[in-house]
């Protein structure tokens, strides 16, 4: 007797036993919309908030970045090149909006150590116990095709008000520099706003000590607490 009703597909199955899906059925949108809401294990604390870049800038003095504080903590990943050589990178820190920035005496303490990876017995320390900047790096490059100039990770943490934990503005630092000679070097550094211990930091402004900024490009994550 012959089979009645559809016939099982062969077993094994082959491309040929599977029918083509017609571009209409794609581009129509037939497909159902994917819901996430069941999706778990992804995390929303680690956010991608600000990202800016600039080629053969002129007359960009400086760069001023807003601290959302509806966060915790942030990560900025800074790279730029100087208009002139030989440029030093500082920052200032604003707790206001960048309606002002603390630029006295004894605002900020710093610390950075350059390590020259090219020999064995060279580190340049840079420190100060009462400044009105934070001198973030120095003797970065502006040569282009030797690839000079300054990339940071800057770790920026706000005044944690709610708790004992973190009682100062604090930003720590750590990178790499091609110096004005195309010396390859090393950096890391800590500072903290000495101005306050009670407001929250909520704009950083970077620029070179002298001269301006001709290329850049950095992006700013938050983190929640």
């Amino acid at each position: 007797m012959g089979f009645i009703g559809r016939v099982p597909t062969p077993i094994p199955l082959t491309s040929s036993d599977i029918p083509d899906l017609p571009a209409t059925k794609i581009t129509s949108g037939a497909f159902p919309a994917i819901d996430g809401s069941n999706l778990t294990g992804i995390s929303t604390d680690f956010v991608k908030v600000a990202t800016a870049s600039g080629t053969a800038q002129s007359s960009l003095s400086s760069i001023e970045i807003a601290l959302d504080e509806s966060y915790a903590k942030f990560l900025l990943y800074w790279n730029w090149k100087p208009e002139t050589d030989n440029a030093t990178l500082l920052a200032y820190l604003s707790t206001d909006n960048g309606s002002s920035y603390y630029t006295s005496s004894n605002n900020y303490k710093y610390g950075t150590d350059i390590l020259y990876v090219n020999t064995d017995s060279v580190s340049d320390v840079d420190y100060s116990d009462g400044n009105n900047q934070i001198k973030l790096s120095k003797e970065v490059g502006n040569n282009t095709s030797n690839g000079e100039g300054n990339s940071l990770t800057i770790d920026i943490s706000p005044i944690m008000t709610e708790g004992s934990v973190n009682q100062s503005n604090r930003i720590t630092w750590w990178g790499t520099r091609m110096s004005d000679g195309n010396g390859i070097r090393t950096m890391i550094g800590t500072a903290t706003l000495e101005a306050s211990y009670v407001l929250k930091v909520n704009k950083i402004k970077l620029q070179p000590g002298s001269g301006n900024i001709e290329d850049y490009f950095y992006t700013l994550y938050g983190m929640k607490q």
